[in-house]
């Protein structure tokens, strides 16, 4: 695992200084590696899987290295003009100590139990029949599994980005080990929340360190970060990629929002949830901030362009293999109604437990920001107002889909409502973290 991290860190890391430059900081640069190698290597395994032959340390190795020279090439077009440089924030906000300190101890308390629960047996009912189970079936076949092998796994039609990093992660093992496989997406997790930091912490390492509690810190999200499940690897490329858009609303740098498309990418190719809850967000707000940018359109034309092909790259992927989009296939988009869903819907939103009082908190904050907007009376940053969207859009989805088709099911017996409606909460914390606070105080 160690040696296939350090390779696909590197790779990442080759794009990301290509990319920013030293602009951003070294530290960034790094931290973005392993998201990118993540990235770089789920597309060496569609070469590897489109050309036919066995996953095998090798070929792995070799279509890393063929997938990290055609993105080094892509980025080309992006050295021609330049860039401008990084926007200085003004002086750190400030946190109280305590608070400071208590943001602290959740962290601490969070990767505790990360690292810990990593280390185990892999428990999770979905992992031993979809996630790690389709990624040790494809590891032992040497080839990414599209079929149920005997009922071994479920879902095998899924995106496969998480599969692609626990089966790389193993190539060096005379066996499969769910130690590895669970390892690196724990790495990635870390190397995803630190680039989040490093962008925070240009507004004050403590802030930083609070947004960063606030987020990691929630119940359920915790209890997600012991790996073994995609929604954590999910909600961090997308955190990664409103990130590093915030950065493009910020400092107008089309290398920023060039690699918030990587990221949206990746999130398509690591989740049904991807293509429906982040790329479509994505795409929306990007119209929108497109239709109200000041500067010149022409310059956007191959970021904008280059993310959306590399985003529906699955799509057609799916229909090459004749795969399913959806989780379920016609049943998810299939009207059904029942009223026992809505109760069902509040209690895990507010009663159950999953979320605390987290939901309490970010709904009275979100609707006192657009109270105060509509009545002038609080200050914010309208230039990052529009990154609410895509939490709002992802929110509004999930409830579509939970609500009004066959997938209330699964809302009623608790299922997977509540780890999947981690994604909106965290992306509305984040930009709510930026767009309540001014940009110098």
């Amino acid at each position: 695992m160690i040696l296939i991290t350090l390779l696909l860190t590197a790779e990442g890391w080759l794009v990301a200084h290509r990319l920013l430059r030293k602009s951003y900081g070294s530290l960034l640069e790094i931290f973005l590696g392993l998201p990118l190698g993540a990235l770089i290597n789920l597309f060496a395994i569609v070469i590897i899987t489109l050309i036919g032959i066995e996953l095998h340390a090798i070929s792995i190795i070799a279509a890393n290295l063929v997938a990290t020279l055609l993105l080094l090439i892509s980025v080309q077009p992006l050295m021609k003009s330049k860039s401008p440089d990084a926007v200085v924030e003004g002086s750190p906000i400030k946190v109280p100590r305590m608070v400071a300190v208590l943001s602290g101890f959740i962290v601490a308390a969070s990767l505790l139990y990360a690292v810990s629960h990593t280390l185990l047996p892999t428990f999770h009912y979905d992992s031993t029949t979809n996630w790690n189970m389709r990624s040790k079936v494809s590891y032992y076949r040497a080839e990414m599994v599209f079929d149920t092998q005997s009922e071994l796994v479920s879902k095998p039609h899924y995106p496969f980005l998480y599969h692609a990093l626990q089966i790389s992660s193993n190539q060096f093992s005379p066996n499969w080990s769910d130690k590895n496989a669970n390892g690196i997406h724990l790495l990635l997790m870390l190397a995803c929340f630190g680039a989040i930091f490093q962008m925070l912490s240009r507004r004050g390492g403590s802030y930083a360190l609070l947004i960063t509690a606030l987020i990691i810190g929630i119940p359920l999200m915790t209890l997600h970060a012991g790996q073994s499940y995609a929604d954590i690897t999910l909600i961090g490329f997308a955190l990664v990629s409103l990130s590093t858009f915030i950065g493009f609303r910020k400092s107008d740098d089309t290398r920023l929002l060039f690699l918030s498309g990587l990221f949206l990418a990746a999130c398509v190719w690591t989740k049904s949830d991807g293509l429906f809850f982040c790329y479509i967000p994505w795409i929306i707000m990007m119209a929108i901030a497109l239709i109200r940018y000041e500067g010149s359109i022409s310059r956007l034309r191959y970021p904008v362009g280059f993310s959306i092909m590399l985003s529906l790259t699955w799509p057609a992927f799916a229909a090459l293999k004749g795969l399913s989009l959806t989780p379920h296939g016609a049943g998810d988009t299939e009207f059904v109604f029942n009223v026992e869903a809505v109760s069902a819907f509040s209690r895990a939103l507010f009663v159950t437990g999953s979320f605390g009082i987290y939901w309490y908190g970010l709904l009275s904050i979100l609707a006192l920001t657009l109270l105060g907007i509509r009545k002038n009376s609080i200050t914010i940053d309208r230039k990052y107002l529009i990154t609410l969207l895509w939490g709002l859009i992802a929110m509004g989805g999930y409830m579509g889909v939970y609500l009004l088709t066959s997938n209330t099911e699964y809302l009623i017996v608790g299922q997977s409502f509540d780890r999947q409606i981690l994604l909106p909460a965290s992306l509305l914390a984040l930009s709510l973290a930026y767009t309540l606070i001014p940009r110098r105080l």
